[in-house]
């Protein structure tokens, strides 16, 4: 079987403006060199399988002679391999079909190699300070950090080496990554506004193109900006995380503006009778303990969170959750007196899909405004294509993880030891009645 390169129309024209005939003269070869036909044994496997006409025979072609094939441009007896296969089971014809995407990924990724090397840049890194987005609560700073020059431009989805520095003072990050056929190396030096805790510090990698690093304060309290000096123009405000934390900050403020105005009535108040000042200790002593744990529980809480896999409610302000996360921050909660809305839904629209359309807007709102509505309330949302067993857990139904009765809304916390579900609308509820429901304020909803 004969086998041919083409010369594209464009390429005859370089090759006539260079004053050659072929690709080998333009090199200073008078003839194509003869080179070692290291791909035979492959090619003599394959035309044999061809014409035994087996699918079989087509299938024990292995994935190291689909890559020389490919690699030596044998490109018709490769088709032929996958039009026979195709006379087999499914199973033959996707694992063929695996081998030659693989194949042909390789043969694509040496070619890109190529053009890349028409750069005279190539393999020089382009430096490039990657774009932040920032939240805080009173313990903790959350960073969310993208591999691009803006927050709203495209960059890399991976990058490798990558170095994180935590220091007493300053956060250092250093990773490679390629993007539009350039290789950058992204590169942060900060100095906090405040101090941090190193060893309680951490990070790791979140969806494509990011990481997210979470940050131990070295004293409790909200910083007025995150580092010293002017910062860049590509850090902003993390304002779904933020959104999450606010009622916590709002309430520490509130601690400390009432705090100020019981000084002020202090040093004008007659002197304390005895005994007093041990039973006022005693009380600052266990509102400071009292601190202490929620702030472990928020931790402890974000924590595990963190480590659920994402679905539809991605990048929101929307927990979601899986089953550990369930079972420490639901049923035994990580946070005290925490209430939590949670919808249960299928993320790949089974169930009543018109209602968890409708529904998703408002859940997302409902997530943004229920902090500030009720204190250390939360929303959140499990997906049941993932969390196949909580779910039938939960509905208890073999087949709620196939949207049999989803979506639907339950209520936990308040004092209450077991979930409360929603029995009003699922279209038509608003955010106020969807907040109030199940609360001592109203009592079930119902619309």
């Amino acid at each position: 079987m004969r086998h041919s390169i083409s010369v594209g129309r464009s390429a005859a024209r370089i090759l006539a403006a260079l004053g050659v005939s072929s690709v080998w003269q333009a090199f200073g070869a008078a003839t194509k060199p003869e080179l070692p036909d290291v791909g035979l044994p492959m090619l003599q496997k394959a035309q044999k399988a061809l014409s035994s006409g087996r699918p079989e025979d087509a299938v024990a072609v292995s994935t190291e002679d689909m890559d020389v094939l490919v690699l030596r441009g044998y490109h018709a007896e490769v088709q032929g391999l996958v039009e026979l296969s195709h006379k087999g089971s499914e199973e033959d014809a996707q694992r063929v079909a695996n081998q030659v995407r693989q194949a042909v990924k390789a043969e694509r990724n040496r070619l890109d190699d190529l053009l890349r090397a028409l750069d005279r840049n190539y393999g020089r890194a382009a430096e490039v300070s990657p774009a932040a987005q920032w939240a805080q609560n009173s313990t903790h700073i959350f960073l969310s950090i993208k591999f691009a020059q803006r927050w709203n431009a495209p960059g890399a989805l991976e990058v490798e080496n990558s170095t994180v520095d935590f220091s007493d003072c300053c956060f250092n990050f250093t990773a490679f990554g390629e993007h539009s056929f350039i290789v950058r190396r992204y590169h942060l030096s900060w100095t906090f506004l405040f101090p941090i805790v190193p060893k309680a510090s951490s990070w790791h990698a979140a969806a494509s193109g990011r990481i997210s690093v979470f940050i131990a304060k070295a004293e409790k309290k909200e910083w007025s900006s995150l580092l010293q000096g002017q910062a860049p123009k590509n850090l902003g405000i993390w304002l779904d995380m933020q959104a999450t934390w606010d009622a916590e900050l709002e309430e520490r403020r509130e601690k400390s503006r009432g705090q100020k105005t019981n000084q002020k009535k202090t040093s004008v108040a007659p002197a304390p009778q005895k005994g007093g000042g041990k039973a006022g200790k005693k009380k600052v002593a266990k509102d400071d303990d009292d601190e202490d744990e929620e702030d472990s529980g928020f931790e402890r809480e974000l924590e595990l969170i963190s480590r659920c896999g994402k679905s539809s409610y991605s990048g929101t302000s929307v927990a979601e959750l899986c089953d550990r996360a369930w079972a420490n921050s639901v049923e035994k909660t990580a946070v005290p007196g925490r209430t939590w809305l949670i919808q249960l839904y299928n993320g790949q629209g089974k169930g009543d899909a018109a209602a968890m359309k409708t529904l998703m807007p408002v859940w997302k709102r409902l997530a943004e405004v229920f902090p500030q509505m009720l204190p250390k309330g939360r929303v959140g949302a499990v997906d049941c294509s993932q969390e196949k067993e909580l779910c039938s857990q939960l509905m208890g139904s073999k087949t709620a993880s196939e949207g049999e009765g989803l979506p639907v809304i339950w209520r936990y916390g308040g004092g209450r030891q077991a979930g409360e579900r929603w029995t009003g609308s699922l279209t038509s509820a608003s955010l106020e009645e969807l907040a109030d429901f199940g609360s001592s304020k109203k009592g079930k909803s119902e619309l």
